[in-house]
């Protein structure tokens, strides 16, 4: 009788696989995947992703009031008349703000260095840098509604700031749970968002699909980044993050009104008990680096 095979896990171990050789065929992914690993040169099939997302011609059928979505871009006003899908367009230009933030303050304290070379260095810095094409690939999305990106400053939450403080500071005994957390969190929010925007923009089909195509690459580098984050811990730092994850999720989208807006709640987050790497669509599994 054959060994025992688990399903794919978030929380599980990582392959048998010596830790380096996973990283250096996740590294061999990312340069495939984004077309080169230096980030001072950019991705060049980020960039041709990015164009080719940007000459589509699906446009939302309906009018978005620009002068309206700015304003809530900077500060929601929950008792704005707002439409469901200006609404779910606000949070699908926002879901990566908080994590853009937190990349850029932590690379400032923690790699504000120069580049050692070593592997998990580049990796780090690699990582970093696809959070930049996230926050385009997201926002790019509004000119699809006839809509300027926005250029307005958002503005981190205190309970945001707190957490992205004490990453930015604490050793790396407790930075990558913390991180491995945050990613787990990411990633369950991510795909809370892709359903909802698959409901909202039911109607419209097109733009549907060009939505959550958008959605669908960032999940794929994030899957990537937890498998990262997994082989930085043991299974106590593991395990912590797996309990950490559903406040910080809770803490961060949770607080998020145009979440709550779509219909997040408190029970949503129940889900999270539920959620693991086989609730992720099918071509996410497909195309992500998972270990």
């Amino acid at each position: 009788m054959g060994a025992l095979q688990l399903q794919p896990s978030f929380y599980n171990s990582t392959t048998e696989s010596p830790r380096e050789d996973i990283l250096h065929d996740y590294m061999r992914f990312l340069d495939i995947r984004n077309g080169g690993v230096d980030p001072n040169k950019g991705f060049v099939n980020r960039d041709a992703w990015l164009k080719d997302a940007s000459s589509t011609t699906v446009r939302h059928s309906g009018h978005i009031d620009p002068e309206q979505f700015k304003r809530n871009f900077v500060s929601f006003a929950s008792s704005a008349d707002l439409s469901k899908k200006a609404t779910a367009l606000l949070a699908f230009t926002k879901v990566n703000a908080g994590e853009a933030y937190g990349v850029k303050v932590v690379t400032t304290h923690r790699l504000g260095h120069p580049p050692t070379g070593e592997l998990i260095d580049t990796l780090e810095r690699i990582l970093g840098h696809e959070e930049v094409y996230h926050t385009k690939i997201l926002v790019g999305a509004t000119e699809q509604f006839g809509l300027e990106a926005p250029t307005d400053g958002w503005k981190p939450y205190f309970h945001l700031r707190l957490l992205i403080g004490s990453l930015a500071y604490v050793p790396n005994a407790i930075f990558h749970p913390i991180l491995l957390a945050s990613e787990y969190a990411g990633v369950f929010a991510f795909n809370w968002l892709l359903n909802r925007v698959s409901e909202v923009f039911a109607d419209e089909p097109a733009l549907k699909e060009t939505m959550e195509a958008r959605l669908v690459e960032i999940l794929v580098d994030e899957v990537g980044h937890i498998t990262f984050n997994r082989m930085m811990v043991g299974k106590l730092g593991m395990d912590i993050a797996k309990a950490m994850a559903p406040h910080v999720a809770d803490s961060t989208t949770g607080l998020t009104p145009e979440f709550r807006a779509l219909g997040w709640t408190k029970e949503t987050i129940k889900d999270f008990d539920r959620f693991d790497y086989a609730a992720l669509p099918e071509e996410v599994r497909k195309r992500a680096f998972f270990a």
